[in-house]
């Protein structure tokens, strides 16, 4: 397993993919702020002599808070979900596979490694824009609560892994990346809407998470209602993890 992760952590850091997630977190986390800030502004040159027809209200750092986790769950999944199914799928539209996986190569070992590189790359990229968004916030609104930028960074990555669940699953039972990628974009859609529904046994489901992350940082959220959610997310990231490994240990060389 050592060596896959560093022969992965290598391939990653030869490509673009490592550089890309650091990069452009780091850019969203600068302009979050600056957005939340600015915002009343831009609309009122916008809209031109009709913006003395609406009341924009002043800027506090929640508005911080939401526009940046509006980006990453926007801008920045959509990056993971690109780079993500190119990760899983690209030695099998290479046709490398008969190669790789004649040699003693646990298939298992070989999938897990690609998903663990893939998100411990995320979770750090994460942790640093997280350090560079508490910075600019704090820079300019005079305040930033720490705790509650961590967990919107963590329960975010909580979210992102169920995403690499779907992306992984996609590239293991579809040949062709543009097929992988739109599954995984519609998969990415049906969690989505959940959010759109209020039956109540809904409210403990994947697609739920970026409601209660708004909740978390308001310091409005209910506890359990939190951990339900993380863990029925966790389960069925889990779930589609295990489908992917069984499809991929199915594998025909021939």
């Amino acid at each position: 397993m050592k060596k896959l992760l560093k022969y992965d952590y290598q391939y990653l850091k030869r490509t673009s993919k490592f550089i890309i997630f650091p990069v452009v977190i780091i850019i969203l986390a600068v302009l979050s702020p600056l957005t939340a800030r600015y915002l009343n502004e831009i609309l009122a040159f916008s809209l031109g002599d009709q913006a003395g027809m609406f009341n924009f209200p002043d800027p506090v750092v929640f508005d911080s808070y939401v526009e940046y986790l509006s980006n990453l769950s926007d801008i920045y999944l959509y990056v993971i979900i690109f780079i993500g199914v190119g990760t899983f799928i690209n030695d099998k539209t290479k046709g490398l596979y008969p190669l790789i996986l004649s040699k003693p190569i646990n298939r298992v070992k070989y999938l897990l490694s690609k998903y663990m590189t893939l998100s411990s790359l995320i979770f750090v990229s994460l942790m640093v824009g997280m350090l560079v968004f508490s910075f600019y916030t704090y820079y300019i609104f005079g305040e930033v609560d720490l705790l509650n930028v961590f967990l919107l960074s963590l329960l975010y990555f909580i979210y992102v892994e169920l995403i690499l669940a779907i992306a992984m699953f996609s590239a293991m039972y579809f040949k062709s990346y543009i097929t992988a990628v739109m599954i995984t974009f519609a998969g990415y859609i049906l969690v989505s809407l959940i959010n759109v529904f209020s039956f109540e046994f809904l409210k403990y489901m994947p697609g739920m998470i970026s409601s209660n992350i708004i909740q978390v940082i308001s310091n409005s959220a209910s506890t359990p209602d939190v951990i339900y959610n993380v863990v029925v997310t966790l389960v069925i990231t889990g779930l589609l993890v295990v489908l992917s490994i069984t499809k991929f240990k199915k594998y025909d060389l021939n």
